[in-house]
């Protein structure tokens, strides 16, 4: 419990993430050829910011496949303050096993 209080408090703390850092983030993605970097990238901005659901899709859309592509919305939906949107993320995914995974992995 106090664990996931401190969680809660430390994610209020964040901010969003503005229009022009969503902007470079992407274009650091898309520069970047290997999907480790692009996971590691990801789950910076994943410790350093909030997200609302539309944003997150932009950035599943700059990820290539696999890995980073389904690693991207896992990583960032605890950040989401629109969480109940969420559904506009998967639908951005081509495979059904893809949003499965997701699903399964985030537990809804």
């Amino acid at each position: 419990r106090q664990e996931a209080a401190e969680e809660d408090s430390a994610m209020a703390e964040d901010p969003m993430i503005t229009d022009k850092e969503l902007a470079d983030l992407k274009e650091q993605l898309d520069r970047m050829p290997h999907d480790k970097d692009r996971l590691r990238l990801v789950c910076t901005a994943a410790d350093s910011f909030r997200f609302t659901c539309e944003q997150l899709k932009g950035l599943v859309e700059v990820q290539h496949y696999g890995d980073a592509l389904r690693t991207t919305a896992i990583n960032i939906h605890p950040k989401l303050v629109d969480p109940d949107n969420f559904d506009m993320v998967l639908a951005c995914y081509k495979y059904e096993e893809d949003r499965e995974e997701i699903r399964e992995a985030l537990g809804l």
